[in-house]
């Protein structure tokens, strides 16, 4: 049993050099789909028409919007921007109109993603959702001139 047990752990040490390197392998694999961005931009899925794409990246590079920084990972995008109430407004509305688009609002009082920043878009492009979170300590934000696009729920189920 002995015998068995000393063999159990050869192994074992013959294989963790191994695992070691798999295990950094993927490390730097995974480090290589990571990146800040200076423009807006977010990942689509394959199938994911290229009118709707283009109606998606316009309401992302409004020239109103004041695009500060980005970051991504893997599927997942944040775009942080500096702006007044009417050109969020603006921003929340062209999104609210894109194809395939779930839109989400939040509101936060902490600091977001750095000095300068009113709100930040994330984005998942395995679900296509728009996160925005606006902050309520910004000066240039006003809560009350804040226009959320109108939500329209699912159509009525018909009469037979």
């Amino acid at each position: 049993m002995a015998d068995t047990v000393r063999y159990r752990i050869m192994k074992i040490h013959r294989l963790a050099p191994l695992l070691c390197a798999a295990l950094l392998a993927t490390a730097i694999d995974a480090s290589g789909l990571a990146g800040d961005l200076k423009e807006p931009g977010v990942a689509f899925a394959q199938d994911y028409p290229d009118v709707a794409r283009q109606q998606v990246m316009a309401a992302l590079n409004r020239p109103d919007c004041k695009f500060l920084k980005g970051h991504f990972i893997n599927s997942f995008t944040s775009l942080c921007y500096a702006g007044e109430t009417k050109t969020l407004n603006l921003l929340l509305a062209d999104l609210a109109k894109c194809p395939g688009v779930t839109l989400h609002v939040s509101f936060t009082t902490e600091p977001i993603a750095g000095e300068g920043c009113d709100w930040v878009v994330s984005h998942d492009s395995d679900a296509n959702r728009f996160a925005v979170r606006v902050s309520l300590k910004s000066d240039r934000i006003k809560l009350a001139d804040l226009s959320l696009p109108a939500v329209q729920g699912p159509a009525l189920p018909r009469k037979e």
